[in-house]
Formats: C-alpha cells, structure tokens, sequence
C-alpha cells in the first residue's frame, strides 16, 4: 500500500497480536508497524484479502488488552519477500468512540516508548 493511501501516520515497532477469523482459534505473530487505521501482519501464512478479522491488541504499559475488528487489505507471501516481508495489511474497521480511545492512547503509548528508546541509544 503507498503512502499516499494511508489515513495516519505509522509507527515501526514490532507488537504482539492475536488474530482470529470467525470460528477460529486466535493465532499470535507480531506486527510490523501500527497506526491508528491498520497494521501489518507478520506470518508466513496470511489470511485471504478481504477476510475479516477479530484482533486484540496489548498496550507496552501490561494494560489488559483490547479487542478491534479488521478487513485483511493487502497480502504478502513468501514469494515476494524479496521486496516486502510476508504477511498481511489490516484495515481496522471498528470506528466506536471506545476503540478510538483506545487506539489513541497505544499509540501515544508507543510514541513515548520509542522516544525513550531512542533517547537511550545516544541519539
């Protein structure tokens, strides 16, 4: 996806999520980067494009984790890793105040860590 197509501005930071599709069990990789508007997946076995997914997402603070809906935009696969990590884009679709909130405060969150992580590498 370019970034003429995105609605915010991104973080790279690697997070743990779980990911479910509908009557499925939650499955645990990690993300690429995040923003307030969707991630990037990395796995070796992405979902189908247009699939819809359940994600839960934990804050760098230990708070308990919180859960959003998502539509799978883009896939990656092994086959191009050449020029782009396997894996998926998620578009995250649930647009409740709560969940704004939410999103709000783990980027903030993220925002702070990286900005002490940087501060402690010399920068």
């Amino acid at each position: 996806m370019g970034e003429e197509n995105r609605q915010s501005s991104r973080l790279l930071v690697d997070v743990k999520v779980d990911y479910r599709t509908e009557g499925s069990s939650f499955i645990t990789d990690y993300s690429d980067n995040i923003s307030r508007s969707g991630m990037f997946i990395k796995t070796s076995l992405p979902l189908q494009k247009g699939e819809k997914v359940r994600i839960r997402l934990q804050l760098p603070d230990g708070d308990a984790p919180f859960a959003l809906d998502g539509v799978i935009k883009w896939v990656s696969t092994m086959r191009e890793q050449e020029t782009h990590p396997p894996g998926m884009g998620v578009q995250f679709v649930d647009n409740s105040p709560e969940t704004s909130k939410q999103l709000d405060a783990m980027m903030e969150a993220y925002n702070k860590l990286l900005a002490r992580q940087h501060g402690k590498n010399g920068a």
